[in-house]
Formats: structure tokens, C-alpha cells, sequence
């Protein structure tokens, strides 16, 4: 149900100003637990902004892969800044993660896909 939901997801965002989910390899299968968006340089709204209008349509997002540098632990224990770390830092600040699970019925899916289209559309 997670991989029909996925398909469903990349066909409607396809020609959106993000960057897709890498798919599993040729003879794997994926688990689609995660959907994660990174949202392109292009996108007319920076991450959090698309996190707090997707809210107010109802949909619930998460921030999946925060770096480590980010984390309470290492950023406090080594010092770390962002700035030591500018890829993970950028791909960080572009990362969304949407609601995907295999209960998910075909009207909350076209939910999130209006959404998303009417955001970033």
C-alpha cells in the first residue's frame, strides 16, 4: 500500500520544484516508511514555511534526518557548528518528510498531494 502511495506521490510531484525520494535499487523493494521531500533552491517557500502552511491545510509533516552536529549530544560535547558542516547543514534546511502509511486512504492521500501542489505548485 506505502509503494502505491509513493507512486501516486512522485507522479503528482514530478514537476514540482523538489527532489524526489531516492527509489531502491533494480530487485529490491522499498519500505516506504519514510516520504521525504528536499525542496529545490526554486521552491517558492523555504522548508519551515512549507511545514507551517501544510499544517494549516491539515496535513502533519515531520523533519525526519537531522544531522549529527545538529543533535544536543555531539553539538554540545565537540562545539559543533552548522557552519562546519554546510552540506549536511543545507540538505537539512530543505528535508520535509509526509505523511505516508499503509492506512492511508485514497481521499487523505489526495489531500496531501493538493497540498503540496497548492504550496509548491
Amino acid at each position: 500500500k506505502r509503494t502505491s502511495i509513493a507512486e501516486r506521490f512522485d507522479a503528482a510531484f514530478a514537476d514540482l520544484p523538489v527532489q524526489l525520494p531516492a527509489h531502491a535499487p533494480e530487485g529490491s523493494t522499498h519500505a516506504w516508511h519514510i516520504y521525504n521531500l528536499r525542496l529545490d533552491a526554486a521552491a517558492p517557500v523555504g522548508r519551515d514555511r512549507f511545514i507551517e502552511l501544510m499544517a494549516a491545510a491539515g496535513v502533519g509533516t515531520s523533519v525526519h534526518f537531522i544531522p549529527l552536529h545538529l543533535q544536543p549530544y555531539w553539538r554540545d560535547t565537540y562545539s559543533h557548528t552548522p557552519e562546519e558542516f554546510p552540506a549536511a547543514t543545507a540538505q537539512f534546511a530543505r528535508s520535509v518528510s509526509l505523511p505516508i502509511f499503509s492506512a492511508m486512504t485514497d481521499d487523505e492521500v489526495q489531500h496531501v498531494i493538493t497540498a503540496v501542489r497548492g504550496i509548491l505548485g
